[in-house]
């Protein structure tokens, strides 16, 4: 019987939730540009080859953390639950971009990469993020807005969000609550159009 090395990935007990975990535990601390096999690889106290049994280079390590980061973040899935109205909608939204916004803010670069990656249909799936996605698209539904410009709005708002944090880095947090404020306000007109 060969026996493993140590660091091999069976030995260490690497499972890409632990890859994942930590290559944004390294984008907390050192931002996506700071991300490496090595600073994954470190931070799971293995060697960096033990990681290319699970991703075979960065880019995707850069997908696996696209795909899984959102696990990380804690959407509030339940507040979409039997919403009665636009403006509850609304305000439930503008909360959790708010908290989406302190999420990415906590990692750098990430909003970015995020963007960059992202894909149509976000709500088919498993994790975290299809389950928020389908709470808020189901809410809409439910408020009257038809299945297709309820994924269109979804796309446009989830999109507007990104690009805003991506934009910002610097700026002040009131640049960004002022323009979610109005892009919400458009937001609403629009629902009202479809729900009424």
């Amino acid at each position: 019987m060969t026996r493993r090395h140590p660091s091999s990935h069976a030995a260490a007990g690497i499972s890409v939730s632990a890859i994942a975990d930590a290559a944004l535990a390294v984008i907390r601390g050192n931002g996506v540009d700071g991300l490496t096999m090595r600073s994954v690889a470190e931070r799971l106290n293995v060697r960096a080859p033990s990681l290319y049994h699970h991703v075979h280079n960065k880019d995707e390590l850069l997908d696996l953390v696209a795909r899984n980061a959102f696990d990380q973040f804690t959407g509030d899935n339940a507040a979409y639950q039997g919403l009665r109205s636009v403006d509850e909608w609304i305000a439930v939204t503008k909360a959790g971009a708010l908290e989406l916004r302190a999420f990415y803010a906590g990692h750098p670069g990430l909003a970015g990469l995020i963007q960059a990656k992202a894909t149509p249909d976000r709500d088919r799936g498993e994790g975290s993020r299809a389950e928020l996605v389908r709470a808020q698209l189901e809410s809409l539904v439910d408020l009257g807005v038809p299945e297709v410009q309820a994924r269109h709005l979804f796309e446009v708002s989830a999109r507007w969000t990104l690009a805003a944090v991506v934009a910002e880095s610097n700026a002040s947090p009131d640049l960004f609550a002022d323009g979610l404020e109005l892009f919400m306000d458009g937001l609403r007109a629009r629902l009202q159009e479809l729900t009424t």
